[in-house]
């Protein structure tokens, strides 16, 4: 079978290869990839930033972000029919003992992960996936499903600012938000704040103000500011940071009011030396920071339901947001994509 595979850790080693077909085990689940989403761990990995091929294999298949049909069920299979749509979830334990709705807290070492450590992606013709880490979606998101992955992290940061943020006292509330960034993060993110009535969002990005991120944003009623262009003064009860940039996380912390709620949703590998000072403030005024990079599988399911909801409120909207589709032959265009493109996604079989 085809798959885009790279070698951990060497820089610029992708490359499309004949894998063999995997076998299934007890549990597990056969899966024929529809969509696989692209980001920016991907890239790293690419890079030979990080990410570790399975035991005792010298090649890594990529792709983390996947909806795949089901084709074949291995012994001991219940939850899923063969032709269920599904989206799998990334991690899977090897020593952790969280239950599999925690998954996410696992120790480092403690785990592997789908497309980046130890277990192969999905970025290929066939897959194996334990059979309880899947989700069913629904045939009417089939289109959009690609999505849940990124979106179930977006779930998780923001559940956990607004419970997080009401249970130091019930009387907080909040109307006043900011998302930093305007790629599939920021979007979703916005996506997810509107769906959850805040009607003041605002969006920053470096983009025209009549680029497509642009009217993408204003599209569904949020503001959007050029960072290039204007600079925010206002403060905001809650600040979602979407661009994994430290300086924008620094800048986050700065534009939150008091008792606010900062979610940091970014991986943060550019090391920077920071005026700790101003920030001391934060302490004193009863501001909250919360940091999320990675979701159980109730976050999955919420994003999946989301979807639903999302595609009934804001209509073909939602399918903007994957902005490049290459089949499974072209894979290379998928990791380059400019500043107006939100999602790059491999498609390796037709919705």
């Amino acid at each position: 079978m085809k798959a885009v595979t790279v070698v951990p850790l060497m820089k610029d080693s992708l490359a499309l290869r004949e894998m063999p077909k995997p076998s299934l085990g007890k549990g597990q689940v056969l899966l024929e990839p529809i969509e696989v989403g692209v980001c920016g761990t991907d890239k790293d990995i690419i890079e030979g930033k990080y990410g570790a091929a399975p035991p005792g294999e010298e090649y890594l298949i990529l792709g983390h972000e996947a909806v795949a049909a089901v084709a074949e069920l291995g012994d001991g299979v219940d939850n899923v029919s063969v032709g269920d749509i599904v989206v799998p979830t990334v991690r899977r334990p090897t020593t952790c003992t969280l239950p599999i709705t925690e998954l996410d807290y696992c120790p480092r070492g403690t785990y592997a992960e789908h497309g980046i450590w130890y277990l192969h992606g999905f970025a290929a013709e066939y897959a194996v996936s334990d059979a309880r880490f899947l989700v069913k979606v629904p045939k009417e998101i089939v289109d959009v499903a690609v999505l849940t992955e990124p979106l179930s992290i977006v779930e998780k940061g923001i559940k956990l600012a607004l419970e997080l943020g009401k249970a130091r006292f019930s009387s907080w509330s909040p109307r006043k938000v900011l998302i930093m960034g305007a790629g599939p993060i920021g979007m979703l993110a916005l996506m997810i704040m509107r769906l959850r009535g805040f009607t003041d969002v605002t969006i920053t990005a470096t983009r025209p103000y009549d680029s497509p991120k642009a009217k993408l944003a204003k599209e569904i009623g949020a503001k959007y500011v050029n960072v290039n262009v204007d600079q925010l003064s206002d403060e905001f009860d809650i600040v979602i940071e979407a661009t994994g940039s430290s300086s924008a996380a620094y800048e986050a912390l700065r534009h939150l009011s008091a008792d606010g709620v900062a979610v940091l949703l970014g991986i943060y590998l550019d090391s920077k030396v920071v005026n700790m000072a101003p920030l001391l403030d934060d302490w004193r005024r009863n501001k909250l920071i919360i940091g999320a990079t990675n979701a159980s599988i109730g976050s999955f399911q919420d994003g999946v339901a989301d979807l639903v909801k999302a595609k009934f409120e804001f209509g073909g909207w939602v399918r903007k947001l994957i902005t490049k589709e290459v089949p499974l032959d072209e894979y290379e265009y998928a990791y380059y994509w400019g500043h107006d493109d939100i999602k790059s996604v491999i498609q390796i079989r037709s919705l």
